[in-house]
């Protein structure tokens, strides 16, 4: 079987690569946030019991400094996630919906590119 430039035949694979981390449910990200880690736990044992994490190369990753956050994320969102925590969450009420805010600009901003 012959294939044009361009598709794909039978003798080619893409490599799929998986990160999880066990520890992505314990965190309350705020209303609004799209990552619900409900979802994320019930994709995670979906891959899990249909056995899809033996055609994939899985990795845990590690916790990013702030340095390496800065990279992707504004210095304020930064220093917004280091200072947040379950007792002083309505303190940073404000906070948290700017930086949502934020992140969907961001993500539309790069899909307009």
């Amino acid at each position: 079987m012959t294939t044009t430039p361009g598709t794909i035949g039978p003798h080619s694979r893409k490599k799929v690569s998986y990160y999880y981390d066990y520890d992505v449910g314990n965190y309350y990200y705020g209303q609004g946030h799209p990552m619900k880690p409900h979802r994320i736990r019930m994709a995670h044992n979906l891959i899990l019991n249909y056995g899809l994490y033996r055609k994939m190369e899985v990795y845990r990753p590690h916790k990013a400094v702030a340095e390496e956050m800065t990279r992707f994320h504004s210095d304020e969102y930064v220093k917004f996630i280091q200072n947040v925590r379950t007792d002083n969450i309505m303190e940073f009420n404000k906070q948290m919906q700017r930086c949502i805010f934020m992140f969907f600009s961001f993500i539309d901003n790069q899909k307009r590119r």
